[in-house]
């Protein structure tokens, strides 16, 4: 509770009940129409772990073709044990 003085916790709630009345007015509401809502919904996790997971990829490509790349231009020879043809 807001206050431990029990005069002041009365005068908060009398100052304050519009409020708490509207918000549950607002979940009666959605309880009777099936919608569910939250005071703090949750963030969409789904969204930034696939934007996440791009750009991971997208960083691991980007690597492996500069590795290469680094290799080609170093003049890096491939033994030919290692060859498939």
């Amino acid at each position: 509770m807001p206050y431990k003085d029990p005069e002041r916790k009365r005068q908060w709630e009398r100052e304050h009940r519009e409020q708490r009345n509207a918000i549950r007015r607002r979940q009666r509401s959605a309880a009777a129409s099936g919608q569910i809502t939250l005071a703090n919904p949750a963030p969409d996790r789904t969204s930034t772990e696939r934007s996440q997971t791009s750009w991971t990829v997208l960083a691991s490509i980007a690597v492996g073709i500069g590795v290469v790349l680094l290799g080609v231009l170093a003049g890096v020879r491939i033994p030919d044990h290692l060859r498939s043809s």
